[in-house]
This record gives C-alpha cells, sequence and structure tokens, in this order.
C-alpha cells in the first residue's frame, strides 16, 4: 500500500521528483545526467533528439510537460547564436513571447537560457525554456516546457539535473587512423577518408550519412561534409552526367550547375558537380562526387560558403581524391574490399 501511494505522489507532486533520481547515459550522444524517477523517459536516441523525459502535471494529467534534449552542429559561439535568435525575433517573430535571452557565465563554460511563453488558450500559459551548451563541436539544448503552474516546482529540478550533466565525446563512427594526415576511418562502413584541416567528424543530422564531419564554424555556421552509400545502379557515369544537371534544377529551382563532368579519382572515375545555391541568406556552393566503390555506389558532398570556395577547392578535392574503402565485412556490403 505504501508503495502505490508513494508513485501516486510522485505522479501528482512534481516536486517529489527532486527526492529518486536514475542515471540517463547516451554515449552515442555523448551525455549523461540525472533525470527525476518519476519523469519517464519516452524517447531516446531518435534523430536529433538526445532524449524526452515526461513530466507529470497535476492541472493537465492528460498533457504531460516535458523535458528534451536535442543535438545540433554547434556555432562559433553561444553569443553568436544568441544573436542570431535576437534577429529572428526582430525579422519575423516566432509564436509565443520571447521573456529572456541571455548568455550566462559558468565555471564549467558559458550557457545560453532562452524562456518562451505561450498561452494556447485564455488562462493558460506554457513556458518553454531552451539552455544551450557548446561541448566536443555540438550544441546541445535541454528543453524544459510545462505549464505555468508547474514550472515553478519543477525548475530547481531542472537545474539539478542540469548541474549533474556531463559530456563526453560523442560517437560519430569514425576513429582516426592517422592524426598528420587527419584520415578518419568509419568502422562499420569499413572506408576512409583525409579531411582537410581542421576538419572533424560530428554527430550526423541524418541518420542515412555514413560519415558527416564538419570545418571550423563560422558565425552560426560551419561547411560541412556527407557520405552516403547506395546499392550499386545499373547506370553509367556518363548517363547521370546527362541527367544530373536536370535532377539537381528540380530538386532546387534556382540553383545554378557550375560543373558536371567526369574526373579521374585514384584508379577509379567520378562523376564531379559543382553547383551554386541559396540557403535563406547565405549563397552556398556545393562540391559533390559520386563513384562505383567495390562495395557501393558513394556520394560524398561537401557544402560550404561560396566566398571561401575557390581558396577551399584545392583541399576539397584533395580529401575526395583520399577516400579508399578498407578491408572487412560490412553490412549489406557484399564482398570485401
Amino acid at each position: 500500500m505504501y508503495s502505490i501511494v508513494l508513485i501516486i505522489l510522485c505522479m501528482t507532486n512534481p516536486q517529489a521528483a527532486d527526492d529518486a533520481t536514475s542515471r540517463f547515459e547516451s554515449p552515442r550522444f555523448g551525455i549523461a545526467l540525472s533525470i527525476p524517477a518519476a519523469w519517464p523517459v519516452a524517447v531516446k536516441e531518435q534523430e536529433d533528439r538526445a532524449f524526452v523525459a515526461l513530466i507529470p502535471q497535476e492541472n493537465d494529467p492528460e498533457r504531460p510537460g516535458v523535458l528534451a534534449c536535442e543535438i545540433s552542429i554547434a556555432p562559433e559561439s553561444l553569443y553568436e547564436y544568441a544573436s542570431r535568435i535576437e534577429g529572428n525575433e526582430r525579422r519575423s517573430p516566432r509564436s509565443g513571447t520571447l521573456v529572456r535571452n541571455e548568455i550566462k557565465a559558468r565555471s564549467d563554460g558559458p550557457r545560453l537560457d532562452t524562456i518562451r511563453q505561450y498561452k494556447p488558450k485564455p488562462n493558460i500559459t506554457w513556458i518553454e525554456r531552451s539552455v544551450r551548451f557548446i561541448a566536443n563541436r555540438q550544441l546541445y539544448t535541454f528543453i524544459l516546457n510545462c505549464r505555468e503552474e508547474t514550472y515553478g516546482a519543477v525548475v530547481p529540478v531542472f537545474e539539478k539535473a542540469l548541474e549533474s550533466l556531463a559530456f563526453t565525446p560523442p560517437d560519430t563512427g569514425a576513429s582516426p587512423q592517422d592524426l598528420p594526415a587527419n584520415r578518419w576511418l568509419q568502422r562499420e562502413f569499413r572506408f576512409t577518408i583525409d579531411l582537410p584541416t581542421g576538419w572533424q567528424p560530428v554527430l550526423a543530422p541524418s541518420e542515412i550519412a555514413l560519415l558527416y564531419a564538419n570545418g571550423p564554424a563560422r558565425g552560426i555556421w560551419s561547411d560541412n561534409c556527407l557520405v552516403i552509400a547506395r546499392e550499386h545502379r545499373p547506370t553509367t557515369l556518363e548517363e547521370q552526367a546527362e541527367r544530373l544537371p536536370d535532377q539537381l534544377r528540380a530538386e532546387e529551382p534556382g540553383c545554378e550547375v557550375l560543373q558536371c563532368l567526369i574526373v579521374p579519382q585514384g584508379k577509379r572515375d567520378a562523376l564531379e558537380t559543382v553547383v551554386r545555391t541559396k540557403r535563406g541568406p547565405f549563397s552556398m556552393t556545393v562540391l559533390e562526387r559520386r563513384f562505383v566503390g567495390n562495395r557501393f555506389d558513394y556520394e560524398v558532398k561537401f557544402t560550404l560558403e561560396s566566398d571561401r570556395f575557390d581558396e577551399l577547392a584545392p583541399a576539397l578535392r584533395k580529401s575526395l581524391d583520399s577516400f579508399d574503402e578498407a578491408p572487412g565485412i560490412v553490412p549489406g556490403g557484399g564482398r570485401p574490399a
């Protein structure tokens, strides 16, 4: 009977959650922290979300609040990100009211604290608080979202969870193989690539990416490299070269195909395209190669701001030339390389 009463109290009183915690650990996302045991984890390691935990609400038992963690690519600094939030608010205000958006200095590094209020119905207010950290080239956003009546009770618990936070390098799926060459091995799919100086693998924003890496951040942007693979297709590079420019224009109207030609790449040929396009207010240039490996048809794509393309193109092409399949068996990859 005592156990049943305790469970009921925890479900109806969020303050009781402060009494007992469980350790949540995600080596893949590179975080560990203590979460109240009364806040069950409903989502774990899906897309860009490390976890989503549910917060019971006495005034709204059918709609729990949430504690969540999302991961993305880090900006140059939290000050850059705070400025972006302010700028977006001036240009195109989001729903809700921006109440706070400030950097807080801490002994373990700064954090960006952002609070929004929403009124889905008269006399009902929801508060969304986002606390952001930069660690291991990633931006971590911890989100507390609940009704105003719940918020006051759970804020100390939220702060205590953040105090318990520990970061480790996330599992990008790649390991360094030759540090002077900045060569990285994708462990599961067994290929290597020499990344440009200052570049490093980070956690992929898409599950289709076998490898995702980025260069040093500039403002809120960082140049990136994406590697994907498909089963062998019954088409030649020459046939792809004829069709690809029109396909690219159909997928992204307004893009400018600057180059689409077959080039040598080590012991094989590759179809290289250079495309200039717009991403919001930014002009981006995409350098991509498509080629046939022993295991898969590969696509390796560099995306960078256009004003740096000419300067960086030789290093990017050198990186593309370095791509190689390593010995071993891989998922669905047929015979070893």
